[in-house]
């Protein structure tokens, strides 16, 4: 069967991500609007390649930790353990996230010498580059939403010291966060924090980050970064091309909420992949305390419709009355890591045939097969070339019209002469994922404006 490229216009990727309406707050519109991230690139067809694969160290946390400092109730695993697994079990990458590195800690300056850090750092940076991993970032706590003037210079400094780390290490990418959600919130209200205490930090570690050759990635955290919307904006304050957004595809959720239940994070993830420079992907879309599972191929469906294309971390996470924490646990979660591996990859492998092509696929099978003939088959045939034609010429909004059409044909075909239950079936689930892939990427009615 012939292969289709999907040809989108860029403006259309650019001006979906430019388009920012910050629920709750005043949109500065005399701001200049970095570049997205992701937008600056050219190529924006169904991206049918592989993606790199990370494992985030913050997976073996309590482990890691149980070997820092001594903490009991968990099998203790250091660092370069946890490394050599991430190359058994399959990994492509790790993040090394800071905390992992001796003489790191949240409040003050490193504990340890800055000789024997970057040492360490090298020791990762040699170990990873034996094994044929990569380090696909890393990153360090800190809180720029404190009121406290003092509390926010030393982590503008402690984080000038880990991407000094960084840089030593080669990862490419310095995760940071906006900060927790101030007791004076209700006094000076989102923008006013934001724009006074979070955006300066950023912006000074974003040009320190770029003279050291280590991008900056803002991680949307159920912060003062709950939303789309809000992290975006505080990338569009800070103007710097050398920050980005890491998307945090666990922690969407509506403003000084504790739970992403009932939200739409598919969309907001989706809002801010041009702008995402790395991804924390998570077993649980609205936070671990609930059960809801991430649709992993409605996710990398949305991701190939993007034009990102950098690395995949996953990151494993745990309550602690969760039978599966591994503080219960004999020996690290090596099992569980391993298992999300291996839904990660299989539904990335699902993802890679273009969606309309694979819609052709069905339907070609079924008709081979003598589940779908007659006037079904041509009604349907003719709606999903329509569908992607108007795709391929920045016409979203016409596809998904076009689409809807597709599933309306397939529910009022009832002859069992020309389609079978299961075909109709099939590619009713085919066709509706991918309308919800493109309003994922594109807006409620699948057009870029939204």
């Amino acid at each position: 069967m012939r292969q289709r490229r999907f040809r989108l216009i860029l403006a259309v990727v650019a001006a979906m991500a430019s388009l920012v309406a910050v629920s709750g707050i005043r949109t500065a519109t005399a701001d200049t609007v970095p570049a997205p991230v992701s937008a600056a690139k050219s190529e924006t067809r169904y991206f049918e390649g592989d993606y790199k694969v990370s494992l985030n160290l913050y997976s073996f946390n309590v482990n890691l930790n149980a070997w820092l400092k001594g903490r009991k109730g968990a099998p203790p695993i250091d660092t370069l353990q946890a490394i050599r697994f991430a190359k058994e079990a399959g990994f492509d990458a790790v993040d090394v996230t800071a905390y992992y590195i001796p003489g790191y800690d949240n409040n003050t300056m490193p504990t340890k010498p800055r000789d024997e850090i970057m040492q360490y750092a090298r020791e990762i940076k040699e170990l990873c580059r034996e094994l044929g991993l990569e380090i696909s970032g890393t990153g360090a706590q800190n809180d720029f939403a404190d009121p406290d003037d003092a509390v926010r210079a030393l982590d503008v400094e402690r984080l000038k010291f880990w991407i000094d780390v960084a840089a030593e290490m080669g990862a490419p990418v310095m995760r940071v966060f906006s900060g927790v959600v101030p007791n004076d919130i209700d006094q000076l209200g989102w923008e006013t924090i934001a724009r006074n205490r979070i955006v300066p930090p950023l912006r000074e570690l974003a040009d320190y980050g770029a003279a050291r050759g280590v991008r900056i990635g803002l991680q949307n955290h159920g912060d003062m970064t709950a939303t789309a919307d809000q992290t975006i904006q505080i990338l569009r304050w800070v103007d710097s091309p050398n920050i980005g957004i890491i998307d945090d595809t666990g922690y969407f959720r509506p403003f000084r909420s504790t739970t992403g239940l009932g939200y739409d994070w598919y969309r907001d993830i989706a809002k801010v992949l041009p702008y995402s420079n790395n991804f924390q992907v998570k077993k649980k879309p609205a936070g671990a305390e609930n059960d809801v599972l991430m649709d992993l191929d409605r996710l990398f469906t949305d991701v190939r419709l993007s034009a990102y294309r950098g690395y995949i971390p996953l990151e494993l996470l745990w309550t602690k009355d969760e039978p599966t924490n591994p503080k219960g646990l004999t020996e690290p979660p090596y099992d569980q890591i391993s298992e999300f591996l291996g839904k990660a990859r299989a539904s990335l492998a699902r993802t890679k045939t273009e969606p309309f092509e694979a819609i052709d696929q069905s339907m070609g099978r079924y008709a081979a097969s003598g589940e779908l003939r007659g006037p079904a088959y041509a009604q349907l045939r003719n709606a999903s070339a329509q569908a992607q034609h108007h795709f391929e010429h920045g016409r979203v909004d016409e596809s998904v019209r076009k689409l809807r059409i597709f599933v309306q044909r397939l529910d009022a075909t009832n002859r069992p002469s020309e389609i079978s239950d299961n075909a109709q079936q099939t590619l009713s689930q085919q066709a509706n994922a991918l309308i919800r892939s493109l309003t994922d990427v594109f807006g409620p009615q699948g057009s870029a404006a939204g």
